[in-house]
């Protein structure tokens, strides 16, 4: 009996389910969607009846929303969002200081760069995805006790909305339950603070439509010592300002309605706007000492707090959750070994540290409270980025991975985000993801030939259900083999980040970050060992009267 086999009659038999996910808002769904869309048994519970009904993250970036893509939500979210603006710092006097915009198209994500959205509605359409997939099951109203782990499974002791205790049981369970995670604390896991511990009031207001052409239509840092502030454009005619408490403030005074129209009378009235949202906030850096303890794994607020200057929050949550999917989906298919969730944590952890650094430095921009200190600071930006100060692209701030289930040893591309070009195809044009999945892809440049690519590394993408896909000048929508694609990009992206890196072909996984490249057909190689050595593939038996390819077939990534 194959391991896939044997795992589904034990869930049948003794009600274990592949995996149990606790907490259901934004990186609890996204990670139950791509199981759910991997076909693993999963359970997700959430202590809430229904979703938060107020803002909380305002926006994410063109990575997420190609994870989103290949979940089928384009569309669906396309009302809820809306182009990220540029970004303005001002320092002392109100003089510009430092400027962000987007990369220009082509997108290299295929999105463009940063999306600004209105979360309620977004996980709702979200969460509606969810209840189309059959081996996904979703309870709300259901609250943690106690969990307890065993050699091949979790038991979770769950209490539903009528008070009854019920155990569940799971070969793997992920906590996405938030910054004060319960999961987090059962397992004993501690908190390494990062050094950034500043306290905030965030405020949300839905603006009168006559009053929104006057506001700035930038989002602007106002580096000003006498308070900093941050205006951020929503939308719709959602804005949100967010004021530095200062010394001597309190989260009490500061949250009461007069304080707040005191604050916002800069910019607006009473008979402007209405408030929607108001608190307050202490803005941590904070990442988890363990992310994944035996067959209990963390993710999103569970595993780390960043704050909000690069609106990354939710970004490495989500990240989390496409970097672990795939990952528990060949250890649970039995195509590799359980170690290979240790590199979730060796990944998603440098990442998350990498970016809350980058972030604290925006902060401490910000948060400069001594006029003189501020005063330096602007003279010392203006000087490095000239005046008026250069643009710079949010995008070169966040880094790729640098350690983990990757060939690292050759450097980069190695870790950063493969490009999605647009594609010619027989019906027009498309995404590449939309045409071709996002499974492990091999691609190839229009002057390699694919039968340069070897056999052992054929049989080992044959393995992980993998496809080989070369650029080619003719338009071509369909297959040109089992899991072989021919591809025509219409704007020339993927070939000119080929040539540019000067590769041949480069071997991509699941969630888009380069595994491994070949520069030369030598190369090829020593993939297929790269593969074996990074992934922890356990070699599969072949299942008895069955032929190669539906051996194949049974085999999942």
């Amino acid at each position: 009996m194959t391991n896939q086999l044997r795992l589904k009659v034990e869930t049948a038999m003794f009600g274990i389910v592949d995996v149990a996910i606790v907490g259901l808002g934004p990186v609890g769904a996204i990670l139950s969607g791509l199981l759910g869309r991997y076909g693993i048994n999963t359970i997700v519970f959430d202590k809430a009846d229904d979703i938060f009904p107020l803002p909380r993250a305002v926006s994410f970036d063109h990575e997420i929303m190609r994870i989103l893509q290949n979940l089928g939500l384009a569309e669906t979210l396309h009302p809820y969002v809306v182009p990220y603006p540029p970004t303005e710092y001002r320092g002392v006097g109100g003089k510009l200081i430092a400027r962000y915009e987007a990369l220009p198209p082509p997108y290299p994500q295929g999105w463009q760069p940063g999306f600004m959205f209105k979360q309620p509605p977004f996980e709702r359409a979200i969460r509606q995805s969810l209840l189309e997939l059959p081996t996904l099951e979703l309870r709300l109203g259901t609250v943690l006790e106690r969990l307890e782990q065993h050699q091949d499974h979790v038991e979770l002791i769950v209490r539903n909305g009528s008070g009854l205790e019920e155990t569940l049981r799971a070969r793997y369970v992920v906590g996405c339950d938030g910054g004060t995670s319960l999961v987090r604390k059962l397992l004993g896991i501690g908190l390494e603070s990062l050094d950034f511990d500043e306290p905030w009031l965030v405020v949300d207001v839905l603006v009168d439509e006559s009053k929104l052409d006057s506001l700035p239509q930038t989002i602007v840092q106002y580096c000003d010592p006498d308070r900093p502030t941050s205006y951020v454009v929503g939308s719709g005619n959602h804005r949100r300002w967010e004021f530095m408490l200062l010394p001597g403030e309190t989260a009490e005074e500061m949250n009461q309605e007069s304080a707040i129209w005191r604050l916002l009378g800069r910019w607006l009235t009473p008979k402007d706007g209405e408030l929607w949202r108001a608190t307050t906030y202490v803005f941590h850096a904070l990442v988890a000492d363990q992310w994944r303890k035996e067959r209990v794994l963390l993710a999103g607020d569970a595993a780390h707090m960043t704050p909000p200057f690069m609106a990354q929050g939710m970004c490495q949550g989500i990240r989390d959750a496409a970097n672990l999917a795939w990952k528990l989906t060949l250890v649970i298919r039995g195509r590799c070994d359980a170690a290979l969730l240790d590199t979730y944590q060796q990944e998603r952890r440098a990442h998350v540290r990498a970016t809350t650094e980058t972030a604290k430095g925006l902060g401490r921009i910000i948060c400069e409270l001594d006029p003189a200190k501020a005063a330096e600071r602007d003279a010392r930006l203006l000087s490095e980025r000239g005046d008026p100060p250069a643009v710079q692209y949010r995008q070169s701030l966040i880094p790729g991975l640098v350690e983990g289930a990757l060939s690292t040893a050759q450097g980069a591309p190695v870790g950063l985000r493969f490009p999605q070009p647009r594609i010619a195809s027989a019906s027009g044009v498309c995404l590449l993801d939309d045409l071709v999945g996002a499974s492990f892809r091999l691609v190839l440049s229009s002057d390699t030939g694919i039968d340069t690519v070897p056999n052992a590394l054929r049989d080992k993408l044959d393995e992980l259900d993998g496809a080989v896909i070369s650029l080619v000048d003719v338009p071509c929508s369909l297959p040109a083999g089992p899991r072989d694609w021919s591809i025509a990009e219409v704007d020339g992206l993927l070939s000119a980040w080929l040539r540019d890196s000067g590769l041949i072909a480069v071997l991509v996984r699941p969630d888009h970050y380069v595994f491994a490249v070949a520069k030369t057909v030598a190369d090829f190689d020593a993939m297929s060992g790269m593969l074996d050595h990074h992934l922890r593939l356990i070699e599969q038996p072949s299942l008895p009267g069955a032929s190669c390819s539906e051996a194949a077939s049974q085999r999942a990534m």
